[in-house]
């Protein structure tokens, strides 16, 4: 008997705010222990659920303030992700436009430290602020169109049945993807693609150091290399996209979801050992900046060849592949664990 109520009770309490569900829970639970006989029997408790009408029809009766861009099934969720994604992309990007302030001023020949200090500050708040904005902007739409995707899909049944209504969650929910990590990792992901492509086209920082109190720009990476990084970090940007956007559909971890996790991993891997593989990845100035640093004694960049293979392929594509190995066993686990 408990259970029905207690599930009805749920459906309707999770469509409300936060700070409401408690005080409506309360209450809801007694007006149908009041509805009930003493000792009820299931056909007696569905019928006055019944009564009470759909759970969703019955929260928008309760709620104080029905109009809402984001309901408030999603709302904690919705700031969750943005206490997450918002500072993180709004540091970085910050992070990025103080250097490219710096860049703009040496470019000038105005490197004195009154104007480097304005230039670095203007430049790197007004993009991270851009870029927070932006963060909010995706972050928001993306919610909008998972609680639309959830409202049509409800809109579809013709009628509420009380056998639909949801299991009470527990905490050991193992199967459960919150969407608030999804979203998190759509946002970081869309950002950063684009942030990863701008870098290659050079309209996002070289490399700079401090010498005899001047700024100086280094390019790290030749232009040719950086043309094969863009087609490149463009399609791990839309495979990490599109798994995302399998994990806000589907929510738990299923087969479908793991085969999305691993074909990321895969297709991550397989772009990144192609690109570590190409030949004149350093510009020449690098390579003269980095031979002048004593690295106990090692140059890196130009250690003999095992069998015509540079020592740090080598190195890079141990660490690539156990750490795809053990994303992937992390999704077959997750998947296995979930069909228990």
């Amino acid at each position: 008997m408990n259970q029905l109520v207690d599930r009805y009770v749920y459906d309707v309490t999770r469509r409300l705010p936060e700070s409401e569900r408690a005080e409506v829970g309360k209450e809801l639970k007694a007006n149908i222990y009041d509805m009930l006989s003493d000792n009820p029997d299931d056909d007696e408790i569905k019928s006055v659920l019944y009564r009470l009408g759909s759970p969703a029809k019955l929260a928008e009766q309760y709620r104080q303030k029905p109009r809402y861009l984001i309901s408030p099934v999603y709302y904690d969720e919705y700031i969750r992700v943005l206490k997450l994604v918002l500072p993180l992309v709004g540091i970085v990007v910050m992070a990025l436009g103080m250097i490219l302030g710096a860049i703009d001023v040496v470019k000038a020949e105005t490197a004195g430290f009154l104007e480097l200090s304005i230039g670095v500050l203007t430049k790197g708040i007004s993009m991270g602020i851009s870029a927070a904005f932006q963060a909010l902007v995706w972050t928001t739409v993306g919610f909008v169109i998972a609680d639309h995707a959830g409202a049509k899909e409800a809109s579809k049944k013709p009628e509420w049945s009380v056998d639909e209504l949801p299991e009470v969650p527990v905490s050991d929910d193992k199967g459960k993807i919150p969407l608030s990590d999804s979203i998190t990792d759509l946002v970081v992901t869309l950002v950063f693609t684009i942030i990863g492509i701008l870098m290659c086209m050079r309209l996002l920082p070289y490399a700079m150091y401090f010498s005899n109190g001047d700024v100086q720009v280094l390019h790290v990476f030749t232009d040719s290399f950086l043309r094969n990084c863009i087609p490149a970090i463009a399609v791990m940007g839309i495979v990490g996209i599109g798994e995302c956007i399998i994990k806000i559909q589907i929510r738990k971890w299923t087969l479908l979801t793991g085969i999305a996790t691993i074909v990321r991993s895969l297709v991550n891997l397989g772009i990144m050992l192609y690109l570590i593989n190409l030949g004149d990845i350093f510009t020449s100035e690098f390579k003269a900046f980095f031979m002048e640093l004593d690295l106990t004694g090692i140059n890196w960049l130009q250690s003999t060849q095992v069998n015509g293979v540079h020592p740090l392929v080598i190195i890079l594509t141990v660490i690539l592949v156990v750490t795809t190995l053990i994303e992937c066993g992390k999704a077959l686990y997750k998947i296995i664990r979930c069909k228990k």
